[in-house]
């Protein structure tokens, strides 16, 4: 049985299964180049039938994650929300309102393009889509916050016989917020659920007034927080608690304060109003206070969530999953905490995951009589081979850059990254998710804080107060960074979670910790789940004494990260990036 799933939402994506087990992912913006492309992942789905070699007709069952057919045409749709709110704000504060009759030239301009047979910018639904691959009639839908549970229930539950309770949160999606699961022996059942204008909504509106783009800037808050002076962080943070609150009957919903009682995640008069408040009770606050008081939030409400839910279940092995939980330094202050005894969040929890869900939910719902078997998943790489178009690489490229085949590949990286180079690793299987865990990675010596200047300046275009990340070996780790009791089973293999640095050892990876906190989203790296950036590491350590590198995304600012070769080339051309590595050839500028 051959499974679709697909996310049209925000991140658009696909993922195909086969039984139970993951062939193929990739997000709609790797294969049109467009940073967080939304909509119908009409590209990703033809990407993965072409690495498959499948057709439309092999697929058994389309599953759909969300029960909406609207279908956002382009990034700025979702901006366009943020805009109108706020303008509507700024019109009323300072009178400023649009000319009427340009409002009726713009309706009048519509109509005209459709009377002309214009379809662009026309929004066309799913069934539209549907319609139109001709695979109406194989498809079901799933609740997206059901999807968003599954795919770290079935992704990440390993002990099938132990309860785990699943915390799915988010800035929206099926007229929700959040939804809390219990799992066990094979079925999620939903003990909690809200609507309400959510901490990640919060985070949304905030991050929007501080000029950021929502649902993608969110982390630049993040590692903007520690900078800001504690005290007055609180202040801010108590103004945000204005908005924010938990059920009093029963603290497992998360709700709006008193003050804002008919506030639903929706259009309407009272939203419009927390949104107006809120605006006006941060606009006098310096923008690193309110990251941080907004962070310190954020923070508080999770743990409090999270702690409630294993005091009223007393189920202590915690799953994560919705857009809130990229909020890798939440996720620390969880692992840490003494009620849990074991904690996951499923990699790149944002809506681009929920395509696992939802083909996880499709494998339970149809597969034969009988037990279905536990869904194997084990591996985040799961996309294009970087030498697909390695061919046509060569010939676009020419006459700029050289190639080179090795027969000892791992063994030159290292070498490269103890002379201080900066190498561009495009290898393998391509990562799903916002992470780049070593197969469409840049990485360097973290021991020299001078790279992060370096690379900022020359490749990534960073904010300078951003954070790189380490990728250190799994058996090294726990001599790098304080591993919380509740991470040992799993660790951290894609990146979900912060660590704080050991004093001791801090210098030895200093350009891939938090400047302000000391705190490092490592990558832990099995050996089985990524055996060349393993070895990889492990030739660096043996030579220089340090079991990590510095690892960031493969990707211009602003862009996706690369496909193949032929991106990996023009990224290169267009940085000033030391080497490049494509699978095992070592690319390199002509004299």
């Amino acid at each position: 049985m051959k499974i679709l799933g697909i996310n049209t939402g925000l991140n658009a994506s696909a993922v195909i299964m086969e039984d139970n087990k993951i062939l193929f992912g990739i997000q709609e913006e790797r294969v049109s180049r467009i940073k967080n492309q939304p909509g119908f992942p009409k590209l990703a789905i033809e990407a993965g039938l072409k690495h498959l070699g499948l057709t439309m007709d092999d697929i058994d069952h389309v599953c759909v994650a969300g029960e909406t057919s609207y279908v956002p045409t382009s990034r700025q749709d979702d901006l366009n929300k943020f805009h109108s709110r706020y303008d509507r704000i700024k019109k009323k504060w300072f009178g400023d309102s649009e000319n009427p009759f340009a409002q009726l030239a713009r309706r009048g301009l519509g109509r005209l393009k459709r009377l002309a047979g214009d379809t662009s910018g026309i929004e066309r639904t799913l069934e539209d889509f549907l319609d139109e691959m001709g695979i109406s009639e194989k498809t079901a839908r799933f609740d997206h916050h059901t999807c968003h549970a599954a795919a770290a229930y079935y992704g990440l539950a390993k002990k099938q016989e132990d309860k785990y309770l699943v915390f799915a949160l988010d800035g929206g999606g099926d007229g929700r917020t959040s939804a809390v699961f219990v799992g066990h022996d094979g079925e999620l059942e939903e003990i909690a659920s809200s609507d309400a204008f959510s901490p990640a909504c919060v985070y949304a509106h905030i991050t929007y007034i501080l000029g950021f783009l929502p649902h993608e800037h969110e982390y630049k808050l993040m590692g903007l927080a520690p900078y800001a002076q504690k005290k007055y962080a609180e202040i801010a943070r108590d103004i945000l608690y204005k908005f924010v609150g938990f059920d009093k009957d029963n603290p497992l919903v998360l709700t709006n304060t008193d003050a804002y009682p008919d506030v639903r995640n929706s259009r309407g008069a009272a939203k419009q109003q927390l949104v107006e408040d809120l605006f006006k009770a941060t606009l006098n606050l310096r923008f690193d206070t309110l990251a941080a008081g907004l962070q310190m939030l954020a923070e508080e409400v999770a743990v409090k969530w999270i702690k409630t839910g294993v005091e009223r279940t007393g189920i202590k092995r915690v799953l994560l999953s919705g857009g809130f939980f990229m909020n890798v330094k939440a996720n620390k202050l969880i692992a840490e905490l003494p009620e849990v005894e074991f904690v996951n969040c499923f990699p790149s929890c944002g809506d681009e995951t929920n395509a696992f869900g939802a083909a996880f939910l499709g494998y339970r719902k149809f597969h034969a009589d009988g037990a279905p078997k536990p869904i194997e998943f084990a591996d985040f790489c799961v996309g294009t081979d970087a030498s697909f178009d390695l061919e046509e690489a060569k010939k676009e490229y020419a006459d700029k850059v050289d190639f080179k085949k090795s027969d000892s590949i791992n063994a030159e990286i290292a070498e490269m990254l103890l002379q201080r180079k900066i190498v561009a690793r495009c290898s393998g299987r391509m990562e799903f998710g916002a992470r780049a865990l070593g197969n469409r990675s840049i990485i360097a010596a973290p021991d020299d804080i001078r790279i992060i200047n370096t690379i900022n300046a020359a490749i990534k275009k960073r904010d300078f107060w951003m954070p790189f990340a380490p990728a250190t070996l799994k058996e090294h780790a726990n001599e790098l960074i304080d591993i919380p009791d509740s991470l040992r089973e799993m660790l951290s293999p894609y990146m979900m979670f912060t660590f704080q640095a050991k004093p001791e050892k801090a210098d030895k990876f200093l350009a891939g910790i938090h400047q302000s906190d000391k705190t490092a989203r490592a990558q832990i790296i099995d050996r089985e789940i990524y055996p060349d950036f393993h070895d990889i590491v492990s030739k660096f350590h043996a030579k220089s004494g340090i079991p990590a590198v510095l690892n960031t995304s493969f990707n211009l600012h602003g862009f996706p990260i690369v496909l193949g070769a032929c991106d990996a080339v023009d990224v290169f051309l267009n940085s000033e990036l030391d080497v490049l590595v494509i699978d095992d050839h070592v690319v390199t500028r002509k004299k």
